[in-house]
């Protein structure tokens, strides 16, 4: 099923099954991880994409120290703005992910704590 979704959202999504994978695979029920795994997949590239473009903004706006290490200083508001400005469009940007909605059954049955739920809701139905 192909959702619509904001790329920020995307993210959030990412990070949160990507936490319910790494800290709690105990108390998850396999056919759920299994699922949440294949979210993470369809996710994949567009993490991988964000994070390009994110090194190549830090790159344009910022400047690299003795380390050789790039950022940009918290004193330069107009580099600030200007990544900010770039950062936000991209987030802010639609994409179609293929994801298979999570019924909430399933979702409260699997041994998820609750503080993980509200990063899944978006892609959960009754």
């Amino acid at each position: 099923m192909q959702i619509t979704m904001k790329l920020a959202d995307a993210l959030n999504l990412n990070n949160a099954v990507k936490e319910i994978i790494d800290h709690d695979t105990s108390r998850i029920d396999a056919l759920f991880k299994f699922k949440l795994l294949g979210i993470m997949k369809n996710l994949e590239s567009y993490v991988t994409n964000f994070n390009v473009i994110r090194n190549e903004k830090i790159k344009e706006y910022g400047k690299e120290d003795e380390n050789g290490t790039v950022t940009i200083s918290q004193e330069d508001n107009d580099a600030i703005q200007k990544f900010t400005e770039d950062i936000n469009q991209l987030i802010n940007s639609d994409i179609t992910v293929d994801i298979q909605k999570l019924k909430a059954k399933d979702v409260f049955d699997s041994g998820v704590p609750s503080e993980y739920l509200v990063g899944l809701y978006p892609i959960m139905e009754e």
